[in-house]
C-alpha cells in the first residue's frame, strides 16, 4: 500500500467532511477514510489498466500539495468561488412524477409533486442569467408526466442555452404517435434515453418491467420526428456489465438517429438495491476494458480520453465517424459545451489536412470550413475523402460518467464539476453533491 494523493471526503454514515486519501494497492486505487465517530472506510476507485498514472494529465497532478476546499465544502455548494469549473449542462428538474418505480432511481422520483410553470419560468431565468452558454437538460423524474412540456422547451429555447436535451425513459414517446414531433417543433435539441440493454432480464432488474418494445417504439418515434438520441445505460455488474458491446452496436445500426451510447455505472445514492460493496463496483478503467473486448475491434483503448470539461477520474470519451456499424474511425476527443469534436487523434486525415491545406488540428471535423475548402477534392478517396464524407452526417460518441457517491466522494473531483444541477432557488449545485445520500438514505441537499 502507497501514498498517492491526500484530499478530502465525507463519512458514508454521518456525512461529516473527512480526510481522506488515495493509496495504491497492486494495480488497485483506493479511497480511504476514517469518520471519528463510525471508524474507517476503503473504497474502490480504479483498477487496472490504463494505469491511473498514465490516465492522469499535468492538469490533475497526483503529486504536489494537498487539495484544500472551502470550509463549507460539499454542504455550501452555491457555486461558490472555490469551485474550478462553470456550468456546461445544466439540469433541472421539472417533476418528480414517474410511472415506473426503478429501483435505482437517484432521484427518488415518483410522487405527484412538480413545480407550476410561473416558478419554472423564474428557475430558467436564473440558470440562463448564471450559466450562460450552457447546455439545459429537463430531468426529473419523468419530464414528459407535464402536460405543459412543450410551452416549457418554447420558453427555454428562447432563453439563450446553446442546447436543450430531454431526459427521459422515453414512455410517452413511444405511446403517444406525434409526441417526439411536437418536440422537436417546441424547440428540443436531442433525448437522452434511459437505455440499459437489449434483455428484458436487464430491464426487470433496473426498472421492474419489460421495457424492450417501449423502447424500439421511442427511437422509432424520435427517428421519424428527426430528433438526435443518446442512449444511457445504468450498468450494473453482474446485470448488464456484458452488454456494452451490444448497446453500442445496436446504437450503430441506428446511425444517425442514434448519435452515442453514453454509460453511467451505478452510483449508490438516492434509491439503490443494496449497501455498497466494492464487488458492485464498475470502476471506469473496468469498463474500458470491457467494452474494447465487446466491441470486437471497433474500439481500442487508445481511441478513449478524460473528457476535457470535468475531472479525469469522472468520464472517458471517444467520437468517431461512422461509414457503416462494423465499420467507424476515430476522430479525437470531444470537447465539452456541446461543440463540434476537433479534428485530432488516431485518424490519418488529420495530417492529410495538414498537408494539403495547412489546417491546424483545431479546425472541426465537420465543419463548413474544412468542407468548402475542400469540396473540389477529385482524387480517389483517401483518408481526407473519407473523412470529409462521413463528417458531413455527423459522429457517434461512446462515453461514460462515474458519478459519485458518498463511498468515493473526493472534493477535489467536486469542484471541478461541470454538471450542475438547479436547486429550487436558483443555486447550481455540482450533480455528484446534489443527489448524495448518505447510507441511511439522508440527503446532503435535496428535501423529500
Amino acid at each position: 500500500m502507497a501514498l498517492l494523493r491526500r484530499t478530502h471526503s465525507l463519512c458514508p454514515v454521518c456525512l461529516r467532511r473527512v480526510s481522506a486519501a488515495l493509496e495504491t494497492e497492486k494495480e488497485n486505487v483506493f479511497l480511504r477514510k476514517r469518520c471519528p465517530d463510525h471508524g474507517d472506510f476503503s473504497c474502490l476507485v480504479w483498477e487496472g489498466a490504463p494505469d491511473l498514472r498514465a490516465w492522469t494529465s499535468s492538469r490533475f497532478p497526483l503529486s504536489g500539495p494537498e487539495d484544500t476546499p472551502h470550509d463549507d465544502c460539499p454542504r455550501g455548494c452555491g457555486l461558490c468561488e472555490f469551485h474550478e469549473q462553470r456550468s456546461c449542462t445544466v439540469v433541472v428538474e421539472v417533476t418528480k412524477r414517474c410511472r415506473l418505480g426503478c429501483p435505482v432511481c437517484f432521484a427518488d422520483a415518483g410522487s405527484g409533486d412538480e413545480p407550476d410553470f410561473a416558478t419554472l419560468e423564474t428557475l430558467l431565468r436564473k440558470v440562463r442569467d448564471r450559466a450562460e452558454g450552457a447546455i439545459l437538460q429537463l430531468s426529473g423524474g419523468e419530464p414528459t408526466e407535464r402536460s405543459d412540456l412543450p410551452e416549457l422547451l418554447r420558453l427555454a429555447s428562447g432563453l439563450g442555452f446553446s442546447g436543450i436535451q430531454l431526459n427521459t425513459n422515453g414512455l410517452r414517446l413511444a405511446e403517444e404517435p406525434g409526441y417526439a414531433r411536437r418536440l422537436r417543433e417546441a424547440g428540443l435539441g436531442w433525448v437522452f434515453l434511459q437505455f440499459d440493454g437489449l434483455r428484458e432480464a436487464t430491464h426487470l432488474a433496473l426498472r421492474g418491467r419489460h421495457l424492450g418494445a417501449v423502447k424500439t417504439d421511442a427511437l422509432r418515434a424520435c427517428a421519424g420526428a428527426e430528433l438526435g438520441v443518446v442512449l444511457v445505460p445504468t450498468l450494473l455488474r453482474g446485470v448488464n456489465d456484458d452488454e456494452m458491446g451490444d448497446i453500442v452496436r445496436y446504437g450503430l445500426s441506428l446511425f444517425p438517429t442514434v448519435r452515442g451510447v453514453h454509460f453511467q455505472p451505478l452510483s449508490f445514492f438516492g434509491r439503490y438495491p443494496d449497501p455498497p460493496r466494492n464487488e458492485t463496483r464498475l470502476t471506469l478503467p473496468r469498463i474500458l476494458r470491457h467494452l474494447v473486448a465487446q466491441t470486437g475491434g471497433l474500439t481500442e483503448l487508445s481511441h478513449f480520453r478524460p473528457s476535457r470539461c470535468e475531472h479525469e477520474r469522472c468520464s472517458f470519451r471517444a467520437v468517431y465517424l461512422v461509414e457503416a456499424p462494423d465499420r467507424i474511425y476515430p476522430v479525437g476527443h470531444e470537447p465539452c459545451c456541446g461543440t463540434r469534436p476537433r479534428a485530432e487523434g488516431p485518424l490519418r486525415a488529420v495530417e492529410s489536412i495538414r498537408r494539403r491545406w495547412g489546417a491546424d488540428v483545431s479546425r472541426e471535423v465537420s465543419g463548413e470550413g474544412v468542407a468548402n475548402r475542400c469540396a473540389s477534392a477529385s482524387s480517389p478517396e483517401d483518408d481526407l475523402d473519407r473523412f470529409l464524407r462521413l463528417g458531413k452526417r455527423g459522429n457517434f460518441s461512446i462515453s461514460a460518467m462515474a458519478f459519485q457517491d458518498a463511498e468515493n466522494l473526493d472534493l477535489e473531483r467536486l469542484r471541478f464539476c461541470c454538471v450542475h444541477a438547479a436547486a429550487p432557488d436558483g443555486r447550481l449545485v455540482p450533480f455528484c453533491a446534489w443527489n448524495l445520500t448518505a447510507r441511511d438514505g439522508t440527503p446532503l441537499h435535496r428535501r423529500p
